[in-house]
């Protein structure tokens, strides 16, 4: 091996020394060479390729290999014998899967990782593509090339040991999830080329202490920095002008934070759970104000943020009058019991309200809410925003037709809800914090229910009206199944999957959110018949491998989002026949095994 590529060196070598004899202008960095092309001083040969520079290659073992690039040799391999004497003698190598500049998620990807744990990328990658490192052992530190225009979704996630990125000038994307869970992440350099960061990019970095983010990003988006425990030290980009739903949310070793002069637009969320922020400089800034331990909109007519201080130590919160929409949390308070709404508020989420509130007092001459029986309603009663009572039973009011979103987060105690025939639709997470429910009785009306409306609650039996042309439910010894009405399409599991999970055969379609958190199912049978996969499989730690039918015809680009410990997915079609591969699988493309020829 180590005599054959020495060959190509001499001959490579012999070719330059030749040509700088006809041409003392001759530049060797110019010369490129593969099987069908061969330039240099940016003039291409015609009909030229390597095999005027390295004769003795054609027909060897590295004919499909080796190139030139930039005068010198570069080995194409993922063999690791190949690859040391390749590096012994000075020979580039290149184990990496690419196409058209993007760098595809593979096995090898390690393989030219030094011994302390650095791995620079070669400089024809344009892409890291989507999970090209997630999960990978030993990775410590990264040196992204200013070649890389963009780090996809997932690219480095769940990298347990990287400790070190450096992004070159260059690089100005950055996608979602690119870095979340990388726990052992305590050092980022951020290229001022750098103009996008998707959501989730630092989620859980909990040793990162410090960013320094440039100045050409304009948006930080939901979650970016979320649980970064450690994160004490950030400095805005000047040119921000919005800071998304949770940005910086449980950041917990936050004290300060300056807000530059462009600043706009704050989610109500995003410093939410910083419970030692309590320094908020808005000094540059005309369209935030920060008194009192309060951050404010400039017109005073929406809190963002209020230190962990103001509220901790308190049982009863008034809203104050002037603010119309309330959407600051504070749900995390346990010691608030009270609540007070003023004549101007129009708007507030339930997941603004305190988790263990007792009682609501609406200003009479609030023309926008309305409390009756421990439950607080939109004004015309059609909508439960709250459910609060403490007791074993809810009264709700007989116009009501929308049971929102968390609504039953602060009546733990009932054991069954029987929905009044005005019910039209059914939110997510209703029953969520219901453990003692038992029964939920839904009637003929309803024509739409969240797949998450009890989400983890597993000992929940459904009955369902007769008359009912939407749903039906199957109940099987384990527990209940919810599908549509002929069962075409699978909405939710109801019940604790222990093991494997056989999809009925009527089954066409399994809809988003299915089997969310099903942490426990092992494995899925799916029957041939099946056509699509939705957004089905969220935070299925317990499945490695997934076999899908020759019949699915569509997949969810998110489908297996968070399906932490996935390894395999094996289609019964031909490669590529599916768009969106790998799905939202965080491995990448690497787990993805097309059966068919």
């Amino acid at each position: 091996m180590s005599t054959e590529l020495s060959t190509y060196i001499e001959e490579l070598e012999l070719f330059k020394s030749n040509e700088l004899l006809k041409n003392t202008n001759f530049n060797d960095e110019s010369l490129f060479a593969g099987q069908n092309s061969l330039s240099f001083n940016t003039k291409a040969e015609d009909a030229g390729n390597i095999y005027d520079v390295l004769p003795s290659l054609k027909g060897s073992k590295y004919d499909d290999e080796l190139e030139i690039i930039k005068g010198e040799l570069s080995l194409k391999t993922q063999n690791r014998s190949e690859i040391e004497v390749a590096q012994s003698l000075g020979i580039d190598v290149n184990p990496y899967d690419i196409v058209d500049g993007v760098l595809l998620s593979s096995n090898s990807n390690l393989l030219l990782m030094d011994s302390s744990g650095t791995l620079t990328l070669p400089e024809t990658v344009e892409v890291i593509g989507e999970g090209a490192f997630a999960d990978l052992e030993g990775l410590k530190t990264i040196i992204i090339p200013g070649t890389v225009k963009e780090i996809s979704a997932n690219a480095f996630r769940n990298n347990k040991d990287l400790e070190n990125v450096i992004m070159e000038e260059g690089v100005t994307t950055i996608g979602v999830s690119a870095f979340m869970d990388c726990r052992n992440l305590k050092n980022v350099v951020f290229p001022d080329s750098l103009t996008s960061m998707g959501s989730q990019c630092f989620y859980l970095c909990t040793s990162l202490a410090r960013v320094e983010l440039p100045d050409n990003i304009s948006h930080i988006a939901s979650y970016s920095f979320s649980n970064c425990t450690n994160l004490s030290n950030v400095i805005l980009p000047k040119n921000l002008t919005t800071i998304e739903v949770s940005a910086f949310s449980y950041c917990t070793s936050l004290t300060e934070i300056s807000l530059p002069s462009l600043l706009t637009k704050i989610d109500a969320s995003a410093f939410s759970l910083c419970y030692n922020l309590d320094n908020i400089d808005t000094s540059e800034n005309i369209n935030f104000i920060y008194e009192d331990n309060i951050l404010m909109t400039s017109n005073k007519e929406n809190i963002l943020f209020i230190a962990d201080k103001e509220l901790k130590n308190i049982d009863t919160f008034s809203i104050p009058d002037g603010i119309k929409n309330w959407n600051y949390s504070l749900s995390s308070y346990s010691n608030i019991k009270k609540l007070n709404i003023p004549k101007s508020l129009e708007s507030i989420p339930v997941t603004s309200i305190p988790l263990e509130i007792e009682n609501i007092i609406v200003d009479e001459n609030n023309t926008n809410f309305y409390v009756e029986n421990e439950c607080l309603y939109s004004y015309d009663k059609k909508k439960l925003i709250l459910a609060f009572t403490k007791n074993d039973t809810v009264i709700l009011n007989q116009n009501v037709e929308n049971i929102q979103y968390y609504s039953f987060k602060s009546a733990p105690n009932v054991t069954s809800v029987t929905l009044p025939e005005s019910v039209l639709s059914i939110g997510s997470q209703v029953f969520n914090r219901c453990n003692n429910l038992k029964t939920i009785y839904i009637d003929e009306n309803v024509s739409f229910i969240e797949p998450l409306f009890v989400y983890t609650n597993y000992n929940v039996h459904l009955i369902i009206d007769s008359g009912n042309d939407y749903y039906s439910v199957e109940t099987t010894e384990n527990g209940d199944i919810l599908y549509n009405k002929d069962k075409s399409t699978l909405i939710t599991v109801l019940y604790k999957i222990q093991g494997t999970f056989n999809l009925a055969n009527t089954v066409k379609v399994i809809g988003n959110q299915a089997f969310h958190n099903q942490n426990q199912m092992t494995s899925i049978i799916l029957p041939e018949g099946l056509t699509e996969i939705g957004a089905s499989f969220n935070y299925c730690d317990g499945l490695t491998k997934i076999t899908i039918p020759s019949t699915v015809e569509k997949i969810s680009t998110s489908a297996f989002n968070n399906a932490n410990n996935l390894t395999k997915i094996q289609i019964n079609k031909p490669k590529n026949s599916i768009s969106g591969s790998p799905w939202g699988a965080i491995r990448g493309d690497r787990i993805v095994e097309w059966l068919a020829n």
